[in-house]
């Protein structure tokens, strides 16, 4: 299938509360609507996760991550931008004090772990759907996040609503994204 119709049908399944598996700039990504608790119940269901770990959101631009924290800072801003720039891993930050998440359903002691995305198909999901997403890794809490669609366990597969018909022969290039914190500009890092 072509881009562009994986693009609608993907939108589709978000708009409808449902789960979506879909290839990310890091592994196979589990996810939905951002604001949609419903599906965001689903989606702890399908990967058997206990609901007080959070998940990471995906926003596609700035402007968008300006929507849900409120003021980026300099620092920040410069991280993100180098780290698109060089293309080096992707690099979700963990931001403290978040405004307009429809609920804190996934937020754990008032922070949100945040990724602008330069996956091509995320950016072009997120545009259409015109909000951000969850996205965690495609495999059952506690056990190893898949590297390809090919390692991606049955169970995932036969509860996911929609499983995205694109780039499932691609290897990960990377397993996870870094993850860190900027408190008092001073970058604290919780994964690498």
């Amino acid at each position: 299938m072509s881009f562009n119709v994986e693009i609608e049908k993907s939108v589709d399944i978000l708009k409808k509360g449902k789960s979506l598996l879909y290839p990310t700039d890091t592994v196979w990504g589990l996810g939905c609507d951002a604001f949609n608790i419903q599906a965001i119940k689903k989606i702890y269901e399908i990967k058997n996760r206990n609901i007080y770990k959070s998940m990471i959101l995906l926003v596609e631009s700035l402007d968008r991550l300006s929507q849900l924290v409120g003021k980026i800072s300099f620092l920040t801003k410069r991280i993100i931008v180098e780290n698109i720039i060089k293309k080096d891993k992707p690099i979700t930050i963990v931001y403290e004090n978040t405004k307009k998440i429809a609920s804190n359903f996934f937020i754990q002691d008032n922070t949100l772990a945040i990724r602008l995305t330069h996956d091509p198909f995320c950016i072009c999901l997120i545009k259409n759907l015109d909000r951000p997403i969850i996205s965690t890794s495609a495999n059952l809490s506690g056990l190893v996040t898949p590297k390809s669609f090919s390692e991606i366990s049955p169970s995932i597969l036969n509860k996911t609503d929609y499983v995205v018909n694109f780039r499932r022969k691609e290897k990960a290039k990377y397993s996870s994204s870094s993850i860190i914190k900027i408190v008092s500009n001073q970058v604290k890092i919780l994964r690498m």
